[in-house]
């Protein structure tokens, strides 16, 4: 049992109603799991392991930090986490790319500006050399425009 991958998040009710049973998953999709948790976890945040998560949360309202200054800052945290965190992978490589994304409400008359971070992440299985990769894109803030 010590090699099972558990689908997050964990559902009691079903763990009741079925025995006890934990419903697994592949080790890709564990670890694509445990990258978006460190992803979006504040640095501190956790509070069994406060260097478990992400040091670009600390600058989440910081109107002096650059787009590049915000994705070097996150892809060293992100790299940094994913070596402590996340020995199923070797030579991982992280990327981030910040992007705004307008979107306009012609009936409330305003439009809205929203930032999102594309994170790509390849590596390899350190148990079988395989390849893998993880792609994920987040908002991170919304900021409207009358």
């Amino acid at each position: 049992m010590d090699n099972e991958n558990y689908r997050l998040p964990l559902n009691p009710l079903s763990m009741m109603m079925n025995g006890g049973h934990i419903d697994t998953c592949g080790v890709g999709e564990s670890i694509a799991q445990n990258i978006m948790l460190l992803i979006i976890t504040k640095k501190g945040e956790n509070r069994y392991d406060e260097q478990y998560g992400n040091d670009v949360w600390n600058l989440e309202f910081d109107n002096g930090v650059t787009s590049a200054m915000w994705e070097n800052i996150f892809v060293k945290s992100l790299q940094r986490q994913i070596d402590d965190y996340e020995p199923r992978l070797i030579n991982a490589r992280v990327q981030a790319n910040i992007k705004f994304v307008e979107h306009n409400y012609e009936t409330k008359g305003f439009t809205e500006v929203k930032k999102k971070v594309k994170v790509v992440i390849n590596a390899k299985l350190e148990s079988t050399n395989e390849a893998f990769n993880f792609s994920t894109e987040i908002f991170l803030s919304p900021m409207s425009i009358d």
